[in-house]
């Protein structure tokens, strides 16, 4: 099984990567039952941001 992703910026430096179409609809925070995993980023101003990446619940990233 594959899906699309979504890579949305909900703050001045937060960006999260959530599993369209997946089991649950995803809460773009970092408090979303998926439990996101949160990592340190360089943004273009040379400001640290944080990607947090969802994990899906359908299981898409073991075939991706």
């Amino acid at each position: 099984m594959s899906g699309q992703w979504l890579a949305k910026q909900t703050g001045g430096n937060e960006v999260h990567v959530a599993p369209l179409d997946d089991l649950i609809v995803h809460d773009l925070t970092d408090l979303c039952p998926c439990g996101p995993t949160p990592s340190p980023s360089p943004m273009g101003d040379g400001s640290d941001g944080w990607v947090y990446t969802h994990h899906s619940l359908d299981g898409r990233e073991a075939d991706e």
